[in-house]
């Protein structure tokens, strides 16, 4: 899952390609969560479900305007 986004100055990506990069990290942890759940390791599945709201967090901070790089 791509965490680039966090090493960009803000104003380099534009907001189309933060939610894009962000929905595809969705996608990504939400299939991961459920092969996990399929595999029974529920401890890892639990940790993509915790990784998932991260996700939807950020993507709500893009929606708001008040998104941040982590690391830039």
């Amino acid at each position: 899952m791509s965490s680039a986004r966090h090493f960009f100055a803000r104003g380099t990506v534009f907001d189309d390609a933060l939610k894009a990069d962000i929905e595809a990290d969705i996608t990504a942890a939400r299939g991961a969560q459920r092969d996990l759940q399929q595999a029974g390791q529920y401890g890892a599945a639990t940790r993509m479900g915790e990784a998932v709201d991260e996700h939807l967090d950020e993507l709500g901070e893009v929606n708001r305007g008040t998104w941040r790089p982590k690391h830039a």
